[in-house]
C-alpha cells in the first residue's frame, strides 16, 4: 500500500492522480475512461518529465506514427511533436516565442553566411547571433545575479525557460561552425527548427552538434527492432539509475545539505560523497533516457559520459563527464581564446595556456547557475585542471619511485580515488548551491569535517525511513551498474547476454525500480539548468 502511495504522489506531482484514481474503477470500453485519459496526458501542471508516464505513452505514439508515415513526412512529423513537448510546460506557451526566435535568427544568419563570401559581412551575422542568443541566456539567466554583484535591486519576476541552455548553446555552436566552414549552412529551414528543438536533448541535452545530428535528420531511418529494443533497454536502465540509486541517495544528500548543523564530520563527508556519485547517476540516468528515446526514433545522440570517475588523473575524468558542454567549451572558447592570445613563449606562455583552461571552468560554474556556489565548484576545477597539467611530468617520475604503484590495480585504486576526492571537495559548493544555500554552506560543510556530534551513520537508515530492502537494492544496483558500463554502452552489452538472462536482467530491474524507487525524486538535477 505504500509503494502504491508513493506511486500515487508521484503522479500527482505531474497532475494526474485524478487519473489513477479513476483507473482502477473504470473499464477500457467506457467512453468517460479515454476521456480522462486524453485530459489527464494534459494536464500541463508540470512539464512533461521523461518519468512520467504521459512521457512514454507521447514516445509510443510519436514512434508508431513516425514509423508508419511517408519518408517526405517524417521531419515534418517529429517537429510537431518536439513542439508539442515543448508546449506542454506550463511556461511552454508563453514562451515558445523565444525558441522560434532563436531558431530563426541563428538559421537566417547561417544561411546568410553560407550565401556570402564578403567576410566583413560574415563577421556581423555571426556577432549579431552570439550576441543575440548570448543576451537572451545572459537576460533569463542571469539578470538578478549580475545586479547584485553590482549591488542593484533586480525586482522583475523572470520565468525560467524550459532548456535555454540547451537550445542555445547548440545554436551558437552551428553558427559558428557555419561561420568556420565546419559545416555547410543549411537551407531548409524545417531540418534545421528540428535539430534546435529535438524533443529527446532539448531539456538537459547532450547537447548536439550539427555535423552529427544534422546530416541523420536529412536520411531519416526505417523501423529496426533490435535498434528500437535497445533503445527501450537503455531507457528502462536510465530510469533504474534514476529512481533506484540516484533518488535513494536523494534522500540522505538532501536531508544533510538542507540542514547540516545537525549532523557531525562523518555524516558531513559521507554526504559529501554519496552526491558525487548521486549526481552522476541523476544525470547520466537522464542521459540513457534521452538516447534510448533518440535510439527508438532511429537517431544517434552523442554519448555524454564514459565512466568517469575511472578516469586516473582530473583531465581524464573531465574528458569523460558532461562530453558534449566540456566539448563545447573546448572548440568555442578555448581553442579561440588560444588562438587570440597565442606567441608567448616560456613562462609567459605556459602561464597563458593555464589560464585559457582555467576560465573555461568558473564560465561553466556560471552555466550552471546563477550563484556564487557554483562559480567556487567551478573555479577550484579549474584550478585542479591546472595544477594537474603543470605538475604531470613530476608526478611521472614519483609514480616511478612508489611501490605501491608496482601493483598496476592498486595503482589504479589510489588513482581514482584521489580523482575522486578532489572532485568532492569540489562537489561540496555545487550541492551548496542546489539544495538552495550559497557558497558559504560549502565552506561550512569543509571546516566541519572533523566536528562531533549528531546522529551515528549507524542510526540515518532509520532517522530516514530507508528500508533495509532499499539499502541493499541500491547497494547492488550500483555494483551492476559499474560492472556492466565497464563492458561498454548498455544497449550493447545486454545483446552480448543468453536470452534468458536478458529477460531476467528486464524484470529484475522493474521489480526493484517498482519496490525501491524514490519516486519523491521526480525531477533532475541538470533539468533545471
Amino acid at each position: 500500500m505504500e509503494r502504491l502511495t508513493a506511486l500515487a504522489e508521484f503522479f500527482a506531482d505531474n497532475g494526474q492522480a485524478e487519473f489513477l484514481r479513476f483507473w482502477a474503477n473504470a473499464p477500457l470500453r467506457n467512453p468517460e475512461f479515454w476521456r480522462t485519459f486524453w485530459e489527464s496526458l494534459w494536464t500541463r501542471d508540470a512539464q512533461m518529465s521523461f518519468l512520467s508516464y504521459t512521457f512514454w505513452v507521447f514516445l509510443a505514439i510519436c514512434a508508431a506514427a513516425y514509423y508508419l508515415c511517408p519518408r517526405i513526412i517524417k521531419p515534418v512529423w517529429l517537429l510537431a511533436c518536439s513542439y508539442a513537448f515543448y508546449l506542454y510546460d506550463r511556461h511552454g506557451t508563453a514562451l515558445v516565442f523565444i525558441l522560434i526566435t532563436a531558431t530563426a535568427v541563428t538559421w537566417l544568419c547561417g544561411l546568410g553566411m553560407g550565401l556570402s563570401q564578403n567576410r566583413p559581412l560574415r563577421l556581423c551575422l555571426l556577432w549579431l547571433a552570439v550576441l543575440g542568443c548570448a543576451g537572451t541566456l545572459i537576460y533569463f539567466k542571469y539578470s538578478r545575479f549580475f545586479a547584485g554583484l553590482v549591488g542593484l535591486e533586480f525586482t522583475a519576476q523572470l520565468p525560467a525557460v524550459l532548456g535555454l541552455s540547451y537550445f542555445i548553446f547548440q545554436s551558437l555552436g552551428y553558427v559558428i561552425d557555419v561561420y568556420q566552414g565546419v559545416v555547410p549552412a543549411e537551407r531548409n529551414p524545417l531540418y534545421y527548427a528540428l535539430y534546435v528543438s529535438f524533443f529527446p536533448c532539448i531539456v538537459s541535452g547532450p547537447i548536439e552538434r550539427a555535423d552529427h545530428l544534422l546530416p541523420q535528420l536529412r536520411a531519416p531511418r526505417g523501423f529496426s527492432y533490435r535498434r528500437v529494443t535497445g533503445g527501450a533497454f537503455r531507457m528502462l536502465w536510465g530510469l533504474f539509475k534514476k529512481l533506484v540509486i540516484a533518488g535513494n541517495l536523494d534522500v540522505f544528500t538532501r536531508a544533510v545539505f538542507t540542514d547540516m548543523p545537525a549532523y557531525g564530520g562523518g555524516v558531513l563527508a559521507l554526504a559529501a560523497l554519496a552526491f558525487s556519485y548521486q549526481l552522476y547517476m541523476d544525470f547520466s540516468g537522464y542521459c540513457d533516457l534521452a538516447l534510448g528515446a533518440g535510439q527508438v526514433l532511429g537517431y544517434d545522440l552523442l554519448e555524454n559520459f564514459d565512466r568517469p570517475f575511472a578516469g586516473r588523473s582530473y583531465t581524464q575524468l573531465w574528458d569523460r563527464w558532461h562530453i558534449s558542454l566540456t566539448g563545447w567549451f573546448r572548440d568555442y572558447l578555448f581553442t579561440p581564446l588560444s588562438f587570440v592570445n597565442r606567441g608567448l613563449s616560456g613562462v609567459p606562455g605556459k602561464l597563458q595556456g593555464w589560464f585559457n583552461i582555467f576560465i573555461i571552468f568558473p564560465i561553466s560554474g556560471l552555466w550552471h547557475g546563477a550563484s556564487m556556489g557554483y562559480v567556487v565548484w567551478g573555479a577550484f576545477n579549474g584550478l585542479f585542471m591546472v595544477v594537474g597539467k603543470a605538475t604531470a611530468k613530476a608526478r611521472r617520475k614519483l609514480a616511478k619511485k612508489n611501490p605501491l604503484y608496482r601493483v598496476k590495480f592498486l595503482k589504479a585504486v589510489i588513482q581514482c580515488s584521489i580523482v575522486y576526492l578532489l572532485f568532492t571537495f569540489c562537489i561540496v559548493f555545487f550541492a551548496a548551491s542546489f539544495f538552495g544555500g550559497d557558497a558559504a554552506d560549502g565552506w561550512y560543510l569543509l571546516a566541519h569535517l572533523t566536528a562531533a556530534g549528531g546522529p551515528a551513520l549507524a542510526e540515518l537508515p532509520a532517522l530516514l525511513d530507508i528500508s533495509t530492502l532499499t539499502l541493499y537494492t541500491m547497494a547492488g544496483g550500483i555494483v551492476l551498474v559499474e560492472v556492466f558500463e565497464f563492458f561498454g554502452r548498455p544497449h550493447e552489452v545486454i545483446r552480448k547476454l543468453w536470452f534468458p538472462v536478458r529477460w531476467v536482467l528486464y524484470y529484475a530491474l522493474l521489480i526493484a525500480i517498482l519496490l525501491t524507487a524514490n519516486f519523491g525524486a521526480s525531477g533532475f538535477v541538470y533539468g533545471q539548468f
